[in-house]
Order: C-alpha cells, then structure tokens, then sequence
C-alpha cells in the first residue's frame, strides 16, 4: 500500500513564505504538572517548540494560537464524557485551567488567538479566514495532544486542501502507544510527520538569500 502513497519531499515542501504556524492547546490543563489532563512530554518539549515560534516569528510567518473552552453550554456533549470539566470547570474560559501554561513562551500581541470548543481548531472558529487571508497554502501542527485535538485539527486542515507539516516531536500525548500511532496515521493519509529539526532545515534551504535560520 505504501508504495502508491506519496510521502516527504514528493507530496510537498514547507515554504517559510506560504506556511503559517498553528500553536494547539499550551493551557494548563495540559501542560502544567497539576493539570487535570497533563500530557506526558508537553512540557519537555517546550524548549523546541520555543524554536519553532522564534523561527516562525523571524521569517514573518502568521502564527495562530488555539485555546479549548469546553464550558456550558458550548461543551456539549464532553461535558458529559469528562466529569471535570462539568463539575471542576476545568477549561472552561474563565478558569486557570483555561489559560497558556505562563512557562512557554506566549503569544504576542499582533498574532492570532482562536477560541475552540471542540477538538478541532476549525469547527465554527475563525481559523480557515484567517489562514486563507494570510495567503498561506500550508500549516505545521504543534501542540498537545497530539491524537486529540492536534491531529482532528490535521484532519480539517487536509479536509481544506492546506499542506500539514507535523512535527513529532513538537506535539504530546498521553502515552507513547497514542502518540505512535498518531504519527503513523497522519503520515500516511493526512499530511507530513518529521522531527524539528528536519522541518527547520527544510525551510531553511527555502528561504530568500541571505535569510538563512
């Protein structure tokens, strides 16, 4: 089956000038060591993700930042799936679970917020507008978790025809049997999965003369 799939290089290449960086999901509820649904590895990879925001930041890409409110009434039906979210109120917006984990490094202000109220950061927000009015053709994913809300944001975003660019080792999960598999699934059908390293020195070789990383 692999060999009628197109993959790396051959399907696409991550163009600095056409590519904007979406940051999935940094809140406390995650990443903090007292979070109610911490993701194992989210905050150890935050000097990489670090990497990744200055990159995108110096070369002038649009970075949008993603933020889950699950309150009542826009949680829905995970209000009834995850107790603390209904009874601890726990990502609900006015909650510190609710908000990025301070210990990364944080939106500024030009750069764009999407409140979300389900997994996927398209579903009734703003995102699709704000990408298409960037002018980009492709998106790099990175965030927690990575099965979760950072692969139902790949999904949409192939579902749209934009290139996804996933880092692995810029997202996180709750185990390594989900992140695996996760990784393997988005590789193959939905977009490409590298670590930083590659995908930095992919558009690197992109960018104008004189404007290396």
């Amino acid at each position: 089956m692999t060999q009628s799939i197109l993959f790396g290089k051959e399907f696409f290449t991550v163009r600095p000038d056409r590519t904007a960086l979406l940051v999935i999901d940094m809140q406390n509820a995650f990443v903090d060591e007292a979070g109610t649904y911490q993701s194992p590895g989210a905050r150890e990879m935050l000097p990489r993700l670090g990497r990744l925001i200055a990159f995108a930041r110096e070369h002038g890409m649009p970075i949008v930042w993603t933020q889950s409110d699950h309150s009542a009434p826009y949680g829905g039906i995970l209000l009834r799936k995850f107790p603390p979210i209904r009874d601890e109120q726990v990502l609900w917006k006015d909650d510190a679970s609710f908000r990025l984990y301070s210990e990364m490094t944080q939106p500024l202000p030009h750069e764009h917020r999407v409140v979300k109220h389900k997994y996927d950061a398209f579903f009734e927000t703003d995102l699709d507008a704000i990408l298409r009015n960037s002018g980009v053709d492709t998106v790099i994913i990175a965030g927690t978790a990575t099965n979760v809300c950072c692969e139902s944001t790949a999904r949409s975003a192939f579902f749209r025809d934009y290139n996804v660019a996933f880092p692995s080792d810029c997202n996180a999960t709750f185990d390594d049997a989900m992140q695996e598999a996760s990784l393997k699934t988005i590789d193959m059908f939905f977009g490409r999965v590298m670590p930083l390293e590659e995908l930095l020195a992919e558009m690197a070789e992109l960018l104008p003369a004189g404007r290396g990383a």
